[in-house]
């Protein structure tokens, strides 16, 4: 969800926008005015908002904890803070990484800011949110709810107050039938894409992606012009595969191959990082297909740190994995032992 900051950046900024960068910022950011719009220097570290799934009886767990990434290591905050339960859907931060949005098991969505402070713990208006992205500003939320258009399936506008963090709905922006996620200007649901113009929410035409009706996405991101999208579908007799797509006037689908339960997606420099839930393994992947394979254990959400660092949530940690010539790289492993100690959803700080 990063990535997609960046590149709705790019399409609203006017073209005389200044376009030089502030201390330390990336030298491609384009400068956004908003409450919440200028980025942390580069080379700062990252707070990584975790949730605690699981009680250390294995019931179900409401704590969320940050963690701070730093030189390329995780460690422990001790903040900790209680919201709704998080098990491996979406957490975004604003473009300042002031404040954390995160998608829960119910379909309601945690607020909270870089203190560990709790704006909502459960806040929905009706919506059952599937993902979210935040506006270049950091003064506006796009929330997908992921039902049929007759349930309210679509699109939504919400306001992020500048002062307190708090979200107020705006309203519905565009209908969508099992809208899945938002990755800048594309919008990908029932298992299609297409661009979608916001806040209009002017849709293009619907591009497939896997070439049948029992697609059920999983992970999905994009980076530039090429979005990655996976079916994870427990109940289709087709295999789970991966699309690789290319956005222009239109979307034209340049990959499809298979990787079995393609969980969550990231998308860095070379290609993208695959999360193989229950194939106990992430995968390296391009256009052309699948470039490597690295064992994991029931590999879960994957956050996107500096320099394309990706975390990715296990059972017993999380392990730090860069995408480096074609091949996968093991930066380091980050360990909670314990299971009140398990995470399950991950997003750190753009």
């Amino acid at each position: 969800m990063r990535r997609s900051i960046l590149t709705l950046a790019a399409l609203v900024a006017c073209a005389g926008d200044d376009k030089t960068p502030t201390d330390d910022t990336a030298e491609d950011v384009v400068v956004v005015e908003g409450c919440r719009a200028t980025p942390l220097p580069k080379k700062a570290p990252r707070l990584v908002a975790a949730s605690l799934a699981y009680t250390a009886e294995g019931a179900a767990s409401d704590r969320w904890t940050l963690l701070r990434l730093e030189d390329q290591t995780l460690s422990a905050t001790g903040v900790t803070f209680e919201m709704g339960r998080g098990g491996g859907d979406a957490v975004v931060w604003s473009p300042d990484g002031s404040l954390g949005v995160a998608v829960q098991d119910d379909g309601s969505l945690g607020v909270f800011t870089a203190e560990g402070e709790v704006v909502h713990a459960a806040w929905s208006e009706g919506l059952y949110a599937g993902d979210v992205m935040f506006d270049p500003k950091g003064e506006t939320l796009w929330v997908i709810d992921g039902n049929w258009v007759e349930n309210g399936g679509g699109v939504y506008e919400v306001a992020v107050d500048c002062a307190t963090g708090a979200l107020t709905l705006i309203g519905l922006v565009v209908e969508s039938k099992l809208g899945e996620h938002l990755l800048g200007d594309v919008l990908i649901a029932n298992a299609a894409a297409q661009t979608i113009t916001l806040p209009g929410g002017a849709l293009g035409q619907a591009t497939a992606l896997f070439g049948h009706e029992d697609a059920i996405v999983g992970g999905a991101d994009r980076l530039g012009d090429t979005i990655y999208v996976g079916d994870n579908s427990a109940f289709s007799s087709e295999p789970n595969r991966v699309a690789v797509a290319t956005v222009g006037d239109t979307i034209t689908p340049i990959g499809l191959f298979d990787v079995y339960d393609p969980y969550a997606i990231v998308a860095v420099e070379g290609g993208a990082i695959v999360s193989s839930g229950f194939g106990d393994e992430l995968l390296a992947v391009n256009a052309e297909g699948v470039l490597d394979v690295l064992p994991s254990e029931l590999p879960g959400a994957i956050a996107l740190g500096p320099d394309d660092l990706a975390l990715v949530a296990e059972v017993s940690g999380v392990r730090l994995v860069r995408l480096e010539g074609g091949a996968l790289v093991e930066l380091g492993f980050y360990d909670t032992p314990a299971l009140e100690d398990m995470i399950g959803s991950l997003g750190a700080q753009p």
